[in-house]
């Protein structure tokens, strides 16, 4: 199938679909900006977070504003936590959507 955007193929997956979400840094200490050492992470925490979402709402500046909540361990979390699409890296990985899930800590 053929999508006109991102949000639009978001909106067509199944709403418990679990995604992989990382957070891009924003702030960068000096020594990073420097590029003193190799290793250049551009993400806050090398750990993801599992999440699904509930909602997605198209911003006017063309980003897109995501309405997440927590699935961390099997646990929904009853909080929603808003990401905007350019601030994250989003992933799908099928494994995570079976019963004896990968991100399941029980």
């Amino acid at each position: 199938m053929q999508y006109n955007s991102f949000g639009e193929y978001l909106k067509s997956l199944p709403t418990d679909t679990v995604f992989r979400l990382w957070e891009y840094k924003r702030l960068f200490t000096p020594y990073e900006q420097a590029r003193l050492y190799e290793d250049q992470s551009v993400l806050e925490n090398d750990e993801c977070f599992y999440v699904c979402i509930k909602d997605i709402i198209n911003l006017p500046d063309g980003d897109i504003l995501l309405a997440t909540y927590s699935v961390e361990g099997g646990n929904i979390d009853d909080y929603i936590t808003y990401y905007k699409l350019s601030n994250i890296a989003l992933a799908k990985c099928e494994a995570d959507m079976e019963d004896d899930n990968a991100f399941n800590n029980d």
